[in-house]
Order: C-alpha cells, then sequence, then structure tokens
C-alpha cells in the first residue's frame, strides 16, 4: 500500500521516456519510472491520474524483492537513502511502482 500523498499532489503522463511526472503543491515536478521497463505493480491512484501502465505489471515478487534491495541501498550525495527522501524520484519508484 503506498504512502498517504498531501493534497494537491497529481499524476500526468511523463515526458519522453518518463511514466510519470508527480505534480506536487507549489508546482514542484518530479518525474519518475522509465517507460521501456516493468514494474511490479501500477499503484498509482487512478483518481489522481494513475493506472496508465497497468499492462507492464509483471506481480513477480522475486523481481520486486530484488528491486527493493537494490533501491534501498542507493544512497544520495549527502549519504542518505534515496528512498528515504519524500517525494525523490526514488521513494515515488519506490513506493507506487514497486
Amino acid at each position: 500500500m503506498p504512502p498517504p500523498l498531501p493534497k494537491g499532489v497529481t499524476f500526468v503522463r511523463g515526458a519522453g521516456a518518463k511514466k510519470y511526472t508527480a505534480v506536487l503543491p507549489g508546482g514542484r515536478r518530479v518525474s519518475f519510472g522509465h517507460k521501456s521497463y516493468q514494474q511490479y505493480r501500477d499503484a498509482v491512484p487512478r483518481r489522481l491520474g494513475g493506472g496508465l501502465w497497468t499492462k507492464l505489471n509483471h506481480n513477480d515478487r522475486r523481481r520486486r524483492a530484488a528491486y527493493r534491495r537494490r533501491a534501498a541501498g542507493m544512497r544520495c550525495k549527502d549519504g542518505q537513502r534515496c528512498i528515504d527522501r519524500k517525494f525523490s524520484p526514488a521513494w515515488f519508484s519506490y513506493h507506487f511502482l514497486w
């Protein structure tokens, strides 16, 4: 289950090679996901603009576990885990695609 989002967050189809762009309150835009790759499950809420990439769901628990282990090891420049930085591309992918 994805974490709750603040009011005003919406998702639009991503530009270029990205699946989604999250539009945050204040106008900040965060693109995440790659159109050519599968994901465990597209959990972006339909009422917020999601459900565009469900055809790429693979529902393979082993692949999900491998991705989540890899993503948990990624560090940002300041040493913080990227998936712990709220509203980063890694955070959105981890919670809404994997």
